[in-house]
């Protein structure tokens, strides 16, 4: 969330820069908590990618009382307010600007912190996972911290399978399930398609019992759309069966996928530089 150019990097560079003093107070009397943190701070989007970010505390614990300061770089930090251990329980905030507080709740486990943050602006459906260890005085942990697996690609390469075994299988409600009324299809030899039905209608007419389509391995690029969904890229091959003379047909496709509701759908697709497949 607060590496530059990700998705929400307004609210992360925010973040970055409520500068302010390096805080550490009081004279401690429990060591517990005390000292340098390091690890991550990932924004978890509901379409299941992740803007990944570091987080850095320094912390004074005091009894129950936690003091100190955090933010995205150990030169780029700002002071704590109402931080709170109840048992093994850590709370605290981070005053991003005067719009905007962040409020961090964690599990202590030794030289573990782990859990949740709330405040910074998200789609909806969308969480904030934190998870630092204890590091040294130059900030270095003793195991590193990885972020929260992305997994956009994966959910789009399944999205893209269920919708080309319909097509291959002439499965016209799954086809039509996996599109938007307004669907847009744009097709370098025929032109604008426009609508589910004219889509569905075309797959009945030309495609089922005559044509398979298989995704050429390796080439999928897939990429989030901010406030949309993602963007689906590669090439994919056309055999005949039964009607092996006409060759191999070879094209690149575009499709835009919208995230709606919580439902994924096909919304706008090119399909471009078609071609004899080149062996």
């Amino acid at each position: 969330m607060l590496r530059s150019l990700r998705p929400f990097a307004p609210a992360v560079v925010a973040l970055a820069c409520a500068l302010g003093p390096h805080l550490v107070l009081g004279q401690t009397t429990n060591p517990g908590l005390t000292g340098q943190w390091a690890g991550v701070l990932d924004v978890v989007h509901a379409d299941g990618s992740v803007a990944p970010d570091n987080a850095y505390f320094s912390l004074t614990q005091d009894g129950e009382k936690i003091t100190g300061a955090a933010g995205n770089s150990p030169t780029h930090m700002s002071a704590i307010s109402g931080g709170q251990l109840a048992g093994n329980n850590l709370s605290f905030d981070l005053i991003v600007n005067p719009q905007i507080t962040v409020k961090f709740s964690l599990s202590v486990e030794a030289d573990r912190l782990h859990g949740t943050a709330a405040g910074l602006p998200a789609e909806a459906g969308s969480s904030i996972v934190v998870e630092v260890r204890r590091a040294d005085a130059a900030w270095h942990s003793a195991s590193a911290v990885g972020h929260v697996q992305d997994r956009l690609f994966d959910t789009v390469a399944g999205l893209d399978r269920r919708l080309f075994d319909a097509y291959n299988t002439c499965d016209l409600p799954t086809l039509g399930a996996m599109v938007t009324d307004d669907l847009e299809f744009y097709h370098d030899k025929t032109g604008l398609a426009v609508g589910r039905q004219t889509f569905v209608d075309s797959i009945r007419n030309n495609i089922c019992g005559k044509t398979q389509r298989v995704l050429v391995q390796g080439s999928m690029e897939v990429y989030r759309l901010d406030h949309y969904g993602a963007v689906e890229m590669g090439r994919h091959r056309f055999t005949h069966p039964g009607h092996e003379e006409i060759g191999i047909g070879e094209a690149k496709f575009i499709t835009l996928w919208q995230f709606k509701n919580g439902e994924w759908k096909v919304a706008r697709v090119i399909s471009y530089d078609h071609e004899s497949a080149k062996e």
